[in-house]
């Protein structure tokens, strides 16, 4: 990545210390941070999994359920769901050391089911169907000028919207159907 002509102070996303940013995507101080990151990411998405698998062996027959399967089915904390036996909110049976089971139905018109999905980051639009030129297509400075905005607005914009883009020697081009879309969308919807 580029590095950034001005002095970023940032806040790391880890260790919570403050540091001078090398590029405007810098999110981590240090290496070690940013392996520690990965790391903390890689395990919750080992833990959502193993939730998951837990989560498919409950039968939706079954009216008594123990605690870690309500843990896994409900995203509610052990501690919580023990308190609410103990107050008589929900009726639990106790059938021997380590075998509490709490009512399925009882616990369910309190807390509703937690479905989590992993989110995967969405796919870029295809480059394919447009020529780059400049009869069909945009410089940055162009989008500026037309639509009164900073280049970095527009480069925001074209991130977000994952808008395609070429870039020929000096310039970067887009293509105005999709910048209109964006910063004219009264243009479309009139037609």
């Amino acid at each position: 990545m580029p590095a950034s002509k001005y002095k970023l102070e940032r806040r790391c996303e880890m260790c919570g210390e403050t540091f001078l940013a090398k590029t405007l995507y810098s999110r981590y101080c240090s290496e070690r941070c940013k392996t520690a990151a990965y790391r903390a990411k890689k395990r919750e998405k080992k833990k959502e999994q193993q939730r998951q698998e837990i989560v498919a062996q409950i039968p939706e027959a079954r009216p008594y359920i123990s605690i870690a399967e309500a843990v896994n089915l409900f995203g509610v904390s052990r501690d919580t769901i023990y308190r609410l036996v103990r107050s008589g909110k929900i009726p639990a049976i106790n059938l021997g050391e380590r075998l509490t089971r709490i009512s399925r139905t009882h616990i369910e018109s309190m807390f509703p089911v937690v479905e989590t999905t992993i989110k995967e980051k969405p796919t870029p639009k295809p480059a394919n169907n447009y020529k780059f030129d400049s009869s069909d297509s945009y410089t940055i400075g162009e989008v500026s000028k037309v639509y009164g905005i900073s280049d970095s607005t527009v480069y925001k914009a074209i991130r977000r919207m994952s808008i395609p883009i070429c870039q020929k020697g000096r310039f970067v081009y887009v293509p105005k159907v999709e910048i209109d879309k964006v910063f004219n969308p009264q243009k479309y919807s009139q037609s």
